[in-house]
């Protein structure tokens, strides 16, 4: 009986198996049909790593020591969104185990269960995935596997990474003969790519054929390719990708790119990270359309004409809700640096009525007609306070009554005032 047969689920940890007198197995957190994977404590460093332990007849302990150089060359490569391979070694029943990072969380395999992934999921994995495949070309490995079942989604995005592309470089640590004989074909048969189906000689542009698969199965929830191997590997072998025209055209342009049937018509995979991270840059995104008579337009075309008001990202700008909203119309777009000044951009039909103004202006007098005004005034008050004077001596006096006295014409409202006086003085004054 093999030692990772039966591993209790709750016995204690000494009495979990180990291996190369290192590696105690904790829990069994996935198989296929080359290999099972444990998740175990590495004794020695106090922290869980994941071991993959292959069937004996696909690669025994012999079988990777033969291939000692290219487990250097794989532990040897480092990437935030590579799963790093840690080590080589074998169990007691002479299996070949790679010890890799141990990545809490799923795979898109199993998140693909509940239906498609938003428009903005399926992007950022793609863009850590791009990302990893653009450096394992430079350094000359082809992944060869690209499937949903090898993109790890850690529970935690505290390293800033959505995923980690895992199972690297097992097509070099592994025969393909003995593959062969055993009537299995390395890689997923769904997700392969049409030259690697016919078994010719592989470049990166096979691995972002398969991401192209992937990437599309995300977003639409359905796999492009299913059946057998004989089954699927004809299907892609006849025919392209049917890429819903529900997709917003930017993805659809980029996936009929990817999963081009000629190798030379792709393009690299640092070529994919770009256009990756530009989607999540403009926040475009549509993905999967149920129905399309349920929005405006069922393609989002980018802008024909270029901004010149600024740069930087574009921001969407909502359509008014409530009672003042348009009856129809889609989101407007309106570029970063323009949103601050929105109005000028909107239709007059949206914009705020002005206030209404009075109907009749009012004039303010001008300060040379006030002070006209106060100078009048001032000498009305001065001419009467002389006039009191004048009547208050005269009346203090009663043995010679003054006569009524006369005062200087004076045209306009000082004369109609000093008229009033003098016939008042008059009347008062006559015995």
């Amino acid at each position: 009986m093999s030692t990772t047969d039966e591993i209790p689920a709750a016995a204690p940890d000494d009495a979990a198996p180990v291996i190369a007198d290192r590696y105690r197995l904790l829990e069994r957190i996935g198989h296929g049909g080359m290999a099972e994977v444990f998740r175990a404590q590495d004794q020695s460093l106090g922290r869980d790593v994941a071991l993959k332990i292959f069937r004996r007849e696909l690669a025994s302990a012999e079988d990777l020591r033969r291939q000692e150089v290219e487990v250097r060359l794989l532990a040897g490569l480092s990437h935030p969104s590579l799963v790093t391979l840690f080590d080589a070694t074998s169990d007691g029943d002479g299996r070949g185990v790679l010890v890799l990072e141990y990545v809490k969380g799923s795979d898109a395999r199993d998140r693909l269960k509940d239906g498609p992934l938003p428009g903005p999921v399926v992007a950022a994995i793609g863009l850590d995935i791009a990302n990893a495949l653009a450096y394992i070309h430079s350094q000359g490995v082809v992944h060869r596997d690209i499937s949903p079942a090898n993109i790890l989604l850690p529970d935690s995005l505290s390293t800033g990474v959505a995923a980690k592309l895992t199972d690297l470089g097992i097509a070099r640590l592994v025969d393909d003969t003995k593959i062969t004989a055993t009537g299995s074909v390395m890689g997923t048969a769904s997700y392969m790519s049409p030259e690697q189906a016919l078994g010719r000689p592989l470049t990166g542009r096979s691995d972002v054929y398969s991401l192209g698969l992937v990437l599309l199965e995300c977003l639409t929830g359905r796999r492009e390719f299913p059946g057998t191997v004989a089954e699927s590997a004809a299907a892609r072998l006849t025919r392209d990708p049917a890429v819903p025209s529900t997709l917003d055209r930017r993805w659809d342009a980029l996936l009929v790119s990817m999963t081009a049937r000629e190798p030379e018509q792709r393009p690299s995979a640092e070529a994919v990270a770009t256009q990756l991270r530009a989607l999540l840059d403009q926040d475009a995104w549509v993905g999967s359309i149920p129905d399309p008579a349920d929005l405006p337009t069922a393609r989002m075309d980018p802008p024909t004409a270029p901004v010149t008001a600024g740069t930087g990202p574009t921001r969407l700008l909502p359509a008014p809700v409530g009672e003042d909203a348009p009856a129809t119309g889609p989101t407007r777009v309106l570029p970063a640096s323009e949103q601050e000044d929105a109005s000028a951009t909107v239709p007059l039909t949206e914009r705020a009525a002005p206030a209404p103004a009075a109907e009749r202006p009012v004039r303010r007098p001008s300060r040379r007609r006030i002070l006209d005004l106060a100078l009048a005034v001032d000498a009305l008050v001065a001419v009467i306070a002389i006039i009191l004077a004048g009547v208050t001596l005269s009346t203090a006096d009663h043995s010679v009554p003054d006569p009524v006295p006369t005062y200087p014409a004076v045209d306009g409202t000082l004369g109609d005032h000093l008229k009033q006086l003098e016939d008042q003085v008059s009347r008062d004054w006559t015995p």
